[in-house]
């Protein structure tokens, strides 16, 4: 909150102003380029330049992170030259910003439309359309010329622009209930050689927000780096760390914060491995090619789906029946879903709006009832998921029997849930909020809160990974990918592949589709439209069945 104070962003009216002007692109980076290459080399202040044009120009030259925005700086007093924080928050804007005068001389405001931001550990955060923010600018004279003397912190970037300039770096966590899994927590950092230096500190101050309690650090909270920065050299990051209760005999504990840093790490453009040294010690971690944390949770081929109101399985182009399994009396079955094991299955029946699970041999149970209840997703640990039109988070052990438990959620009290899918290795939640209206949809992600036993008591806030989105249905492909799209359109719904961190791919477009399915990478989505069936191949979508329909893979 104090950020934001001092940034003094506030919601405000937009209009346009040209972008040209003090920018200018230079040639792209080639693959041989140093990581400092930055694609735009903002100009320097013009002598004579008004007070309103030196604000404008210091705003453009946002551009420019090359040495710690060198250029930037020279359109602020030196004494804020030296106290401004440019990397404290990105505004990527979608609109053009307008500057006016306020009523005092040298006093300018600057009104703009923002798509995201990104805070000061490079988390960023999708935002509604029509999001605005204000920042306010106080020049003096110094040697005749104009210079800022008051300003926010961070800098502005255009939403065409911002992939040039900032690159996505997962850190990586552990799972707080499985120390098994690395948690990939998404990061945007400069493309500039204090890549790795910005990448260790985010992970030395823990994970995002939306994580918390779902995900942990193998690094102390005492833990420091010992030099100011991490060097990279033949594509191997140095990183010593000054930890003063470190037993160099604990070689598990060694091994587990070299594993963090260097999934990290590699995520980091030109780094390939990590030295790792504490207190000027290098650490024994003897064993370290012994189990990857990274290794992906896979999920079965096989998946589950409907066939003449009947749950079925289907893999290569062949259906069957599941037997043994019964049904209550007049239901009408849809969204299925299936636990890893393919042992205990969960379905809607849309003729009381109840989430039910069966097993073959056992009778039915009925788990929860709501307005427009989600497909139920099956956790790792065994638990099983919903929500609904209310906002409210259900779940309940396959297990057991008798209804569900709700889950702790505020933040989606009165949000139209319209998908929640767990991911699998049991740590987030994929969720999809509407207005009613599926081109107003938010794509969250939320960390899974547990208590000690393993059992599920809330989601964490979620980050928006994309606001304003043609989706209502978003099913995992990995642990760092998602497949979306828009169900029941009349017209072509655009299914797309995204990443943790919200960059997406269009994938080819799909008439009337009313399921979308992921199953391990992208090479496994399948689609339902007008009762068939179709894969994902290429360009296309290849059919795949007639005789099943609503598929999804286990989880």
């Amino acid at each position: 909150m104090a950020l934001v104070l001092v940034l003094g962003f506030g919601l405000s009216a937009c209009g346009a102003m040209p972008r040209s002007g003090p920018v200018h692109k230079v040639i792209e980076p080639t693959g041989q380029s140093q990581p400092s290459a930055m694609p735009f080399n903002p100009q320097a202040p013009r002598p004579g330049a008004s007070a309103q044009e030196v604000v404008e120009g210091f705003l453009a030259a946002g551009v420019g992170a090359q040495d710690d925005y060198s250029v930037a700086r020279q359109y602020l007093t030196p004494q804020l030259a030296t106290t401004w924080k440019p990397d404290a928050r990105v505004l990527i804007h979608s609109g053009e910003p307008t500057t006016v005068p306020r009523l005092n001389e040298g006093e300018f405001r600057t009104s703009v439309e923002v798509s995201s931001e990104l805070d000061a550990d490079g988390v960023r955060t999708a935002q509604p359309s029509g999001s605005t923010r204000v920042l306010d600018f106080a020049l003096t004279s110094v040697d005749g010329q104009w210079r800022i003397s008051k300003a926010p912190d961070g800098v502005m970037v255009p939403e065409a622009d911002f992939p040039q300039i900032f690159s996505p770096s997962n850190l990586y966590f552990y799972s707080a209930r499985d120390s098994k899994h690395l948690i990939p927590d998404p990061r945007w950092f400069a493309k500039r050689s204090t890549a790795s230096t910005a990448a260790v500190r985010a992970l030395m101050n823990g994970p995002s927000s939306y994580l918390g309690h779902a995900v942990e650090s193998a690094i102390p909270q005492s833990a420091a780096l010992s030099r100011s920065s991490v060097p990279v050299s033949g594509g191997t990051a140095a990183v010593d760390l000054s930890l003063a209760s470190f037993d160099p005999a604990d070689v598990a504990g060694a091994r587990r914060m070299e594993q963090q840093l260097r999934a990290t790490l590699r995520s980091v453009p030109s780094v390939e491995d990590v030295n790792l040294t504490v207190n000027d010690a290098p650490v024994e971690t003897s064993g370290r090619e012994g189990g990857d944390a990274l290794q992906p949770v896979t999920v079965p081929n096989r998946q589950i789906g409907v066939s003449d109101n009947q749950l079925a399985f289907f893999q290569g182009g062949q259906t069957e029946q599941i037997r043994d399994i019964s049904l209550p009396e007049g239901a009408v079955v849809t969204k299925p879903g299936m636990g890893a094991e393919v042992d205990v299955f969960g379905f809607v029946d849309t003729a009381d709006s109840a989430v039910y699970t069966v097993a073959p041999g056992a009778q039915p149970q009925r788990r929860w009832a709501g307005t427009r209840p989600t497909r139920p997703s099956f956790d790792p640990q065994g638990w099983v998921w919903g929500a609904d039109a209310t906002g409210t988070v259900h779940t309940v052990r396959a297990a057991s029997n008798g209804n569900g438990e709700t889950v702790k959620a505020d933040w989606l009290r009165d949000r139209h849930v319209a998908s929640l899918r767990i991911s699998r290795e049991g740590s987030r939640a994929l969720v999809v909020t509407t207005t009613g209206d599926s081109s107003k949809a938010v794509i969250w992600i939320a960390g899974v809160v547990r208590d000690d036993s393993g059992k599920p008591i809330g989601l964490e806030k979620g980050n928006a990974v994309a606001a304003d989105v043609a989706v209502d249905t978003a099913q995992w492909i990995g642990a760092e990918e998602f497949v979306t799209t828009a169900l029941n359109q009349d017209s072509n719904a655009q299914p797309r592949r995204y990443t943790v961190a919200g960059e997406h791919d269009d994938l080819p477009s799909l008439t009337g589709v009313t399921s979308i399915a992921g199953g391990n990478g992208p090479a496994a989505v399948y689609g339902a439209s007008d009762g068939r069936l179709y894969m994902l191949t290429g360009s296309s979508w290849a059919l795949q069945s007639e005789n099943v329909t609503d598929t999804s893979f286990a989880g």
